[in-house]
């Protein structure tokens, strides 16, 4: 898979909302796949430039947001695109994955890049402790569970509206 650059990725965005072409034409034009190119279009809409230029700043709280509103509001890759103008698809669903297992302490160590496969003796010395404040296992299930009981009356609510609306409505005759 060959890296697109910004510059390709934007004519491709302008071509597309100058009405040239729809996403599939467009997409195989410039060789961008069709799930990349629909969150592209998606975050552009929201964010404009931005989206290819200024992304945001992947911080471990961003990463808890992302993840806890994806799976709150059932949302689809390119409903993330844009709402976070952020357009990593497989980090999204990595973030969705690691927070079910682990709560939101889990996305706040992960580390970048693959595990070393240098065995403990070939390391070099170790750097610096990072000054990250680790949550003991009863503060992350506590956590865990504070995000589970959000999620869970969000969809209570959802549920009162949705029942609230099938009702019908007793009218007086006057």
């Amino acid at each position: 898979m060959t890296k697109i650059s910004k510059a390709l990725k934007l004519r491709a965005l302008i071509e597309y909302f100058d009405g040239r072409g729809s996403l599939k034409t467009i997409a195989n034009k410039y060789q961008i796949s069709l799930n990349l190119f629909k969150m592209l279009v998606a975050a552009y809409r929201t964010h404009g430039v931005k989206v290819l230029f200024e992304p945001p700043q992947v911080t471990p709280q961003f990463r808890v947001q992302v993840a806890s509103w994806a799976i709150s509001h059932h949302a689809s890759y390119s409903q993330v695109a844009a709402k976070f103008g952020y357009v990593g698809s497989l980090q999204i669903y990595q973030w969705k994955e690691i927070y079910r297992n682990q709560g939101p302490n889990g996305l706040l160590f992960i580390s970048k890049g693959r595990k070393p496969k240098m065995t403990h003796n070939q390391k070099k010395p170790a750097k610096k402790p990072s000054k990250a404040k680790k949550l003991t296992p009863e503060q992350n299930r506590l956590k865990q569970l504070e995000a589970e009981n959000l999620e869970l009356r969000i969809k209570n609510e959802a549920l009162k509206l949705l029942a609230s609306m099938k009702q019908p409505t007793k009218k007086s005759p006057k």
